[in-house]
């Protein structure tokens, strides 16, 4: 106790009050992002997903298809077929318009009894959402378990099937991940670590028995629970299946989170950073409809990670020379530790190549997180509402 005083008298002589408030928000900031790397997100590299009983329970793949699209017909589609499990099924809503692509569908559908294809025409007058097409597929599923994609994600292998059935043997909602193409370019890079980077949020919740978000392209749950919940709502958001969603299931269902090299699919990527930027920004229109606890723990986590950077520099300008050796020190602590971090969970989640633009990406994903937030309060976001 002599020592503490002792210290506090010197810090006092030194710093002044107000050299110890910074002194003291510098390491408050440090043990906060400490607590979220080491604690939270460090437990998704050694997670053990669920183990099988050996039940390999019916599987009914549901998706829409809304673009004639020929690589799905010829890439996406055979890879969805050719699944090594034995009983599951391909449902599709298809909402293209264009008769050859339908026709080659159901071509397709007549030669293999897996796929059960439902055409739906487009009317102008009465849009139809995601939201109705994949209640359609659902409807239409032979099998009580539902795993949901999109036309644009692919398998990453042929057990993908097999290994996301595993959570329905104990579960009722399923909870997996879809990464990104991989790719060279910087953009590439950045994409799919800003993937690993939100996904973390997510899983990292799931994984401690909190889950608030899954993605609707490797998401599985049961018709029950679907119906149970009288299907999706929000209705009158054209988002909101990947989050809101299982936010209403998860207060009710047992869930299972896999996470492994052959339970994930990778989604096409269809631009640069100014897609991506505003893909994240389309669909984070529903944060405001999250618990305050979730909102909480994620602003906690970005608002400590904002500050930490800029209260370090005024620690190293404003403060004397022990103590602006000591900031920096805990500077590149909190660096090393979020790289090791971010390497082992990319790792996880099978995203390799990512870690060169690392640490740009947590220097500045904070801040371009808080842009989203002011630019989607001031302005109104296309395709939100229905």
């Amino acid at each position: 106790m002599e020592q503490f005083s002792q210290a506090y008298a010197f810090l006092w002589d030194v710093c002044g009050p107000w050299g110890i408030a910074l002194l003291a928000g510098v390491v408050l900031l440090f043990l906060i992002q400490c607590g979220y790397w080491a604690g939270y997100y460090g437990r998704i590299p050694s997670y053990r997903n669920v183990t099988s009983d050996g039940s390999r329970p019916a599987v009914s793949v549901a998706l829409v298809v809304r673009e004639a699209d020929d690589a799905f017909l010829e890439e996406t589609l055979p890879l969805l077929l050719a699944q090594e499990y034995d009983r599951y099924e391909i449902v599709i809503t298809e909402l293209t318009g264009d008769v050859e692509f339908g026709e080659t569908l159901a071509m397709i559908a007549e030669h293999n009894p897996r796929l059960n294809v439902t055409r739906m025409v487009r009317d102008p007058r009465f849009p139809i959402s995601d939201k109705m097409a994949l209640n359609v597929a659902i409807k239409a599923a032979r099998y009580d378990n539902i795993l949901l994609t999109t036309a644009d994600c692919r398998p990453a292998s042929n057990q993908w099937v097999g290994r996301m059935a595993r959570g329905f043997e104990h579960a009722d909602l399923v909870i997996g991940y879809c990464g990104m193409e991989g790719g060279n370019r910087f953009s590439d890079r950045m994409i799919r670590l800003g993937r690993v980077g939100h996904a973390a949020r997510w899983i990292g919740a799931a994984m401690h028995g909190h889950p608030y978000r899954g993605m609707i392209q490797n998401l599985g749950l049961t018709k029950a629970i679907y119906f149970a919940n009288h299907g999706f709502n929000h209705l009158n958001m054209n988002i909101g299946m990947d989050d809101l969603f299982v936010q209403k299931l998860a207060a009710g269902a047992r869930t299972a989170t896999i996470v492994s090299a052959n339970s994930l699919v990778r989604q096409k990527i269809w631009g640069g950073l100014r897609w991506w930027y505003a893909d994240r920004r389309l669909q984070s229109n529903t944060f405001r409809f999250y618990p305050a606890g979730v909102r909480f723990r994620i602003g906690l986590e970005l608002w400590s990670r904002a500050l930490f950077l800029p209260a370090v520099v005024a620690a190293i300008v404003l403060l004397p020379a022990e103590l602006k050796l000591f900031a920096a020190a805990l500077w590149l602590l909190r660096l090393l530790l979020v790289l090791f971090e971010m390497r082992r969970i990319a790792l996880r989640l099978c995203e390799r190549g990512v870690m060169r633009v690392a640490p740009l990406y947590d220097l500045c994903s904070p801040y371009y997180e808080g842009w989203m937030a002011l630019s989607r309060t001031f302005k109104r976001s296309p395709g939100v509402w229905r």
